[in-house]
């Protein structure tokens, strides 16, 4: 068995991304389809043109292309979008870090579900990829995320968390560990991929995420122009799922 640590995004897109592809990404969206219908669809109009904030592996821009929606995604992975583009060949796809791009204001509505606002770490880089967000949504355009906020990432569904699998080709194991006088937790992350018979590499990496308040939230949608925020908790205002420790944001660009 060989074995390596992962010092560099890069070196773990590939293995990782398969991971997202079959395991994580297919989990996540049995919670995002139910919220998007509920919080966002109902109020776009037909043929929507939207954009998917990281878009991971396209299994969610699919399902709106399968609705009628016009659908862009953008992902900083190389690798996830491959996937993507086997996916969702129908989707136009940007490799871009979302807290840089630049679009024109062509999307009735913008959406980051699987809680990959939650990676960006400080609240400046936050606000600026809120305002990317809103220079690229009509007039009325609308903006829905979701989002784990400090106290959700110190209660047993999250901190101390453990998930895994073991497939014939892979496995991997994941922990999640917070410290709350920091708000600052880590993704603690290990995969072994069989690389020929018998010989296995593994590789470790560590993902850091930041526990935001709400009134933090709230304040940097509204600092970039955002109004009508509202917040809905997955468990308790949309009934979702009883351990999704998670809130959604929806809010209107309305000049």
């Amino acid at each position: 068995m060989s074995s390596s640590s992962a010092t560099s995004y890069e070196k773990f897109d590939e293995p990782f991304a398969r991971i997202y592809n079959e395991s994580l990404g297919p989990g996540y969206n049995e919670l995002a389809l139910p919220t998007l219908e509920k919080l966002l669809l109902p109020y776009v109009p037909e043929g929507a043109n939207i954009l998917d904030l990281c878009c991971g592996t396209g299994q969610l821009s699919q399902w709106l292309l399968n609705k009628g929606y016009q659908v862009t995604g953008i992902d900083r992975s190389q690798t996830m979008l491959e996937y993507a583009r086997k996916n969702a060949p129908n989707c136009k796809l940007i490799l871009g870090d979302v807290r840089f791009f630049e679009l024109p204001p062509t999307f009735h509505a913008v959406y980051s579900m699987g809680l990959g606002l939650n990676h960006i770490l400080n609240l400046s880089e936050l606000t600026g990829t809120f305002h990317n967000v809103y220079n690229a949504l009509h007039s009325n355009g609308i903006f829905v995320f979701d989002l784990r906020l400090e106290d959700a990432h110190n209660r047993p569904s999250w901190n101390g968390r453990i998930l895994g699998n073991i497939k014939d080709e892979y496995a991997w194991a994941m922990k999640n560990i917070y410290h709350p006088e920091s708000r600052e937790g880590q993704i603690y992350l290990t995969i072994f991929h069989l690389i020929e018979k018998d010989c296995w590499k593994r590789l470790d990496t560590t993902w850091p995420v930041i526990a935001y308040s709400k009134a933090e939230v709230q304040s940097a949608l509204e600092k970039v122009g955002f109004k009508e925020v509202n917040v809905y908790d997955v468990k308790l205002d949309l009934a979702l799922d009883t351990e999704a420790d998670m809130v959604c944001f929806v809010c209107r660009k309305l000049n």
